[in-house]
């Protein structure tokens, strides 16, 4: 897992999660400790992150760069640093394609690649935007199963990941996704 080793190592295929102005603010990362991202060689690419608040809860969102898989999580008791952010994107990411019912091979797929890596500002508004409208989605599922204490979030994350994406030729996340692990 990522965790500390998280700054500046170089290795073939490097992660970056590109973090909004809010999630920079919120974990304390200085622009300085920002690198410029680029292009990822992994199945699943860089990753974007952002923070919404529904009621008095806040919730991170998690979005691959090149399949808009994404999920979200509650930020809990504990503050979300720096040094946690990665290993819950990696904690989640596992969690989510396990719900999916990949195979152990493709999760490592997916997974192996994220060793190392940087936090990075965000570089896209076309990326940005489907990262807002992927916040917009889950907001109103989750408002309209009845709130954060009333829905079910497993089926809310499962359908937004199955819902067509222009930015993907009108395939699905999960499409998207099993393509690059699978090759199909």
């Amino acid at each position: 897992m990522l965790g500390s080793c998280y700054q500046t190592l170089a290795i073939s295929i490097m992660l970056y999660l590109k973090c909004t102005n809010e999630v920079q603010k919120t974990i304390g990362l200085k622009k300085a400790n920002l690198a410029a991202a680029s292009s990822s060689e992994a199945a699943l690419g860089n990753w974007y992150i952002n923070r919404f608040v529904i009621g008095r809860t806040n919730i991170f969102i998690f979005m691959s760069d090149v399949t808009l898989l994404s999920f979200i999580l509650f930020q809990g008791k504990k503050p979300v640093t720096a040094e946690r952010l990665p290993n819950m994107m990696l904690g989640g990411l596992d969690q989510l394609l396990k719900m999916r019912s990949f195979s152990d091979l493709s999760i490592h797929k997916a997974l192996e690649p994220y060793t190392v890596g940087l936090f990075a500002k965000t570089d896209s508004r076309s990326d940005l935007g489907s990262l807002n409208d992927l916040i917009n989605c889950y907001r109103d599922m989750i408002e309209f199963e009845g709130g954060l204490d009333n829905c079910n979030l497993t089926s809310i994350i499962m359908k937004v990941n199955d819902m067509p994406q222009r930015k993907l030729n009108w395939r699905t996340s999960w499409d998207a996704t099993t393509q690059r692990l699978l090759g199909h």
